[in-house]
């Protein structure tokens, strides 16, 4: 492969690895780069040619599968914040935000037990995550209490996460489309069950 044709991403870990023997990348941040020098590589720069090996460091399956997972970990976040809620019998609008609050927990804390160093987190796009998993459950309890407060909260959270996620040095739009389709419909229905379920109790 020729240096002047790899996209922007590849040709800076080149540089890293030509002039350090090495360097991290994370399918997150950077996926142009994983992409292109997955697997071996000769790369052409100048009058040189180096050969590329990237590797996984965790094992993992790629992108897609890393989504799926993170949107499992928002889910259960998200379990752990209705819990919060249900348990609050004033019905304290604060206890809104356990909601994408159980999320970017459960995120945070598993993505950095895993990472192989903590700098490799995406931590702007993991909140930004969090937050918008929390979006489609205030949307279901919402339409179901016909409750423009909790309407206004959902709103909120997600304006929330799309300025954290732009906060980021690296920005990629699947932070938010990731936990708001994946899980999207089915949490405007669990939203509405939870929702329907607090109006019974009161």
């Amino acid at each position: 492969m020729d240096y002047s044709e790899l996209p922007q991403p590849a040709q800076l870990a080149v540089d890293e690895v030509i002039q350090q023997g090495g360097t991290t990348l994370s399918t997150y941040d950077d996926y142009k780069a994983v992409e292109t020098l997955r697997g071996d590589r000769y790369i052409r720069k100048d009058d040189s040619v180096f050969y590329i090996r990237t590797t996984s460091a965790d094992g993992s399956g790629g992108l897609f599968e890393g989504l799926a997972r993170d949107s499992l970990l928002a889910i259960g976040g998200i379990l752990i914040g209705t819990g919060i809620f249900r348990r609050d019998q004033r019905g304290n609008f604060l206890t809104l935000i356990a909601f994408p609050a159980g999320a970017i927990a459960t995120l945070l804390s598993v993505n950095a037990l895993e990472a192989p160093t903590l700098s490799v987190i995406s931590w702007p796009g993991t909140i930004s995550c969090g937050l918008a998993a929390g979006v489609p459950v205030l949307t279901g309890m919402a339409l179901q209490q016909r409750d423009y407060y909790i309407g206004v909260v959902a709103l909120a959270t997600f304006l929330l996460s799309v300025a954290v996620l732009f906060s980021g040095n690296a920005l990629s739009a699947l932070y938010l489309i990731a936990p708001l389709i994946m899980p999207g419909l089915p949490g405007v229905g669990f939203g509405w069950w939870v929702g329907k379920q607090r109006a019974e109790r009161s």
